[in-house]
């Protein structure tokens, strides 16, 4: 069992440049915490760390870049095929008929880093426990169980109240993350605070809170998915991540070898960090598009007709092209381009601001001598809720100039994500920026479900409820592809979902690492090797 350490962190850039810098110091022929230098040490840059260590609760980052390297799922998706599922714990399953009972059979030979054992009543106790924490990302893929019923240690069955034909897809995702007894015994904010014990190919170290997380290589790691390349332990013998928030120094740092992998390359840096002969590596996301989710019970919002003008207002082109430098994609549709379910909604969210015109003249909506527009003394301003970060303002402003030209006040809300969190719970908001992080379609109901997020804050009863229960009931995949298309073309066509961009997030990497995979925007390091390693 490995030592950790948790110490409060310095906040700043200073500090996150001083950070990079002693990364001289930490090459990749170090010795890691084990006294070996077999695979050498990886060092990551990160722009920001999520206060929460548990990848069960956490919504920002942590389960898909460290939490993903130290917990297994039940499986995992083929990185070439999303729809085909391999095993990992799991060595086999079956799906009853009608999608509402799942039996899995485990692995037996799987051990925590803390070396207590995995076995069905340990997935059963995950499974319960995460139920509980509404707020938690993990608790809409589990929510709607009626049983789970251990009938030995290496079968385990659940069984849900209703169909959910999602379920296997969402057993891949690092919020099903399979975390020890010990790690499930504790208190959910003790969870966050303490971060999670797992049985991934990597073990906690060492944590400097915003400045520095070290991970080190399970000698005994055995159990890697059908779905990665290799066998055994992992390659790299030692990952630090470090937090460094500025772009900037994230590319100066991988440019100057002090950094081997960096997180969020900027769309500005991409080019050069090319033509100095390094790697950028593009991770498409394959979940729902960028998108301004809509709180239609806000009086303004309220108007279909507000919410369509808005939706056209929009030069998705442009926009990428400004913001992005054209890494990213312009939408097409509420789920991204490259997600298996995508549909083609390209009239639906054309630019057309002519149309935003004449929808906002029909409605009643008269343009005043500033540009903006009113009705019956109130102006027409929306604001957008995101969590503050660089990225965020820069394509949020520029939304807010192109509405402005149809007589829309589109004003902006940064917050930090314990505020985001609690305005999203709260229905504090407009409309909000937000994607999604399940690539089967069942996403849809997770995030627009009355039962679930209710992202568009929909009255029970509405018209789409009804469609978005039913496509979990249905085993056929094209009958249940149908229905996936109806809620498609409700949410985009009535504007709920406002889909802005399809996220291709940018990675920079020196030229002697390999194997780093992504499962959609889950960082995959267990197959990484360092030439030099």
């Amino acid at each position: 069992m490995s030592r950790t350490t948790v110490r409060p962190g310095r906040v700043g850039a200073a500090v996150a440049l001083t950070a990079v810098l002693a990364a001289a110091g930490c090459s990749s022929g170090d010795a890691d915490a084990a006294g070996t230098t077999d695979g050498g040490t990886l060092t990551i840059g990160l722009s920001s760390e999520s206060e929460c260590k548990d990848p069960q609760q956490d919504n920002y980052g942590y389960g898909s870049t460290i939490g993903r390297q130290i917990t297994d799922s039940l499986t995992q998706r083929d990185k070439s095929d999303l729809t085909k599922i391999e095993p990992w714990l799991a060595r086999s399953w079956e799906v009853s008929p009608d999608a509402s009972t799942y039996t899995f059979e485990l692995r037996t030979d799987v051990t925590f880093s803390d070396g207590s054992g995995f076995d069905s009543a340990v997935v059963k106790a995950n499974f319960e426990a995460l139920s509980n924490i509404k707020a938690a990302t993990g608790a809409a893929f589990v929510q709607g169980i009626a049983e789970i019923t251990t009938p030995d240690p290496a079968t385990v069955t659940i069984r849900f109240a209703q169909p959910n034909a999602a379920f296997l897809q969402a057993t891949s995702s690092w919020q099903l993350g399979i975390v020890a007894p010990a790690t499930v015994a504790k208190t959910p904010e003790q969870r966050c605070s303490e971060g999670v014990i797992g049985s991934g190919p990597y073990v906690v170290d060492e944590v400097v809170f915003n400045e520095q997380t070290t991970l080190v290589r399970r000698a005994d790691y055995n159990w890697p998915s059908g779905a990665a390349a290799g066998t055994g332990p992992a390659k790299i013998g030692k990952l630090v991540f470090r937090i460094v928030p500025e772009a900037a120094v994230r590319t100066g740092a991988v440019t100057s070898g002090q950094l081997d992998l960096a997180q969020g390359i900027s769309w500005q840096d991409g080019p050069a960090l090319e033509r100095d002969g390094l790697q950028l590596v593009k991770a498409v996301n394959k979940v729902p598009a960028v998108s301004l989710e809509v709180n239609t019970s806000r009086p303004i919002l309220s108007e279909q007709a507000v919410r369509v003008a808005l939706t056209h207002a929009i030069d998705r082109r442009t926009l990428t092209e400004t913001a992005h430098n054209g890494y990213t994609l312009p939408a097409t549709g509420s789920l991204t381009a490259a997600s298996p379910f995508h549909i083609d909604q390209l009239d639906a969210l054309r630019y057309d601001p002519d149309r935003s015109r004449q929808l906002l003249d029909q409605a009643g909506w008269v343009t005043g001598a500033d540009g903006i527009r009113a009705k019956n003394g109130q102006r027409l301003v929306i604001t957008a809720s995101f969590v503050a970060n660089p990225d965020n303002q820069t394509f949020l402003e520029v939304i807010q100039q192109q509405v402005r030209e149809v007589g829309i006040d589109f004003q902006l809300r940064p917050l930090p994500t314990g505020e985001f969190d609690k305005a999203l719970v709260a229905g504090d908001y407009d409309v909000h920026r937000w994607s999604g992080a399940l690539v089967d379609g069942d996403v849809l109901r997770i995030l627009f479900s009355t039962e679930t997020l209710n992202k568009s804050r929909l009255t029970p009863g509405n018209d789409l409820e009804p469609l978005l229960q039913q496509q979990t009931a249905i085993g056929d995949p094209a009958q249940r592809r149908q229905v996936l298309e109806q809620i498609q073309k409700i949410l985009v066509e009535r504007a709920y979902q406002i889909p802005v961009f399809d996220m291709v997030n940018l990675w920079g990497a020196t030229s002697d690492l390999t194997g780093v995979g992504f499962d959609d925007s889950a960082l995959i390091l267990y197959d990484a090797q360092l030439a030099a390693g």
